[in-house]
């Protein structure tokens, strides 16, 4: 199935708001295990929280 570069950019917009709005919603919950702000030294842990929810959700 081919896809143009707008509707992957679409898709991914998607999965990223739907990442956003469940870490929000478990920041909530417990701010001190989902802080909004990583410092310097962690700044990548953001992909590696978006791949395990995308992993997650795909399971």
């Amino acid at each position: 199935m081919s896809q143009t570069l707008d509707e992957f950019v679409a898709e991914v917009r998607s999965d990223l708001e739907g990442f956003v709005a469940e870490y929000q919603a478990q920041h909530a919950k417990d701010p001190e295990r989902h802080p909004l702000v990583l410092g310097d030294d962690n700044a990548g842990l953001w992909l590696e929280f978006f791949v395990e929810y995308m992993t997650r959700a795909s399971a």
